[in-house]
């Protein structure tokens, strides 16, 4: 283990039992990040200087404390190969994405039990699932519950101040009422959220332009499925005519 990962999981003892402390308490990152931005309290990173790597304390933003749950050494385990590159062609050139999250059956190696840890393993993984359920709110993830009266622009929007995607809230004794909303500068820095309004009028607008756009391809896919409905009922016809036809051919043959 480097000096510089030996500080971050040892070194910054108060901070990170902190943050494991209050997540079992409110069960919520975003709520975790909040109330550390509200508490003026910093968390450890790393940071890169002319002497390399080191560790810098300051205010914490949402994947800081996303880090800190969700890395298996703050509970005793060893993980290697958490992360991949991913490489494609983009334009002729090959274009290489480094970072990329594997899935835990994906890693190359973990080792629970190889240290002691702020939590047990049992309670790093009740975290993960409970990190997972809460992820219902971003995404309607598989384990999140299927929401009603969802809107129609889901995860379509983008804010225009920020650039970041537009989540949704319902409200209503029903969850039927939707409100867009850019929650990225206030869940990854504490600020005011940068928009919000509601999903009615939008929806309802952009509705409407869909559907006239796609009339007209409507008009044309019904006149196409009339004749192919009269093509299909003129080839009903003839097989009669011609079973009829084949009918009076064995009489007269019968006849003779």
């Amino acid at each position: 283990m480097t000096a510089l990962i030996w500080t971050l999981t040892f070194g910054c003892v108060p901070a990170i039992a902190l943050v494991l402390s209050n997540f079992a308490e409110f069960q919520s990152i975003r709520q975790v990040h909040l109330w550390l931005r509200q508490e003026g309290i910093d968390l450890p990173a790393v940071d890169y200087g002319p002497q390399g790597r080191h560790i810098v304390w300051k205010p914490p933003v949402y994947n800081t404390v996303h880090h800190l749950l969700t890395n298996p050494i703050y509970a005793g385990a060893y993980a290697f190969g958490r992360t991949g590159s991913r490489v494609k062609l983009v334009q002729g050139r090959k274009q290489v994405t480094h970072g990329i999250r594997r899935e835990r059956e994906d890693w190359q190696v973990l080792i629970p039990g190889h240290h002691e840890g702020y939590i047990s393993w049992s309670e790093y993984e009740r975290n993960q699932r409970l990190i997972t359920d809460n992820a219902n709110s971003k995404g309607l993830m598989v384990r999140g519950a299927v929401r009603k009266g969802e809107a129609l622009l889901a995860g379509l929007l983008r804010c225009g101040h920020c650039g970041r995607k537009l989540h949704v809230a319902y409200s209503g004794a029903h969850g039927s009422s939707a409100r867009y909303h850019c929650q990225g500068a206030h869940v990854n820095h504490g600020t005011e959220r940068c928009i919000s309004f509601g999903a009615l009028r939008v929806d309802q607008a952009v509705g409407g332009e869909v559907l006239r756009l796609l009339e007209p391809l409507g008009i044309e896919a019904a006149l196409r499925a009339i004749e192919a409905r009269e093509a299909e009922a003129d080839e009903v016809r003839r097989q009669v005519e011609l079973a009829l036809e084949q009918a009076r051919y064995e009489v007269i043959v019968d006849a003779e």
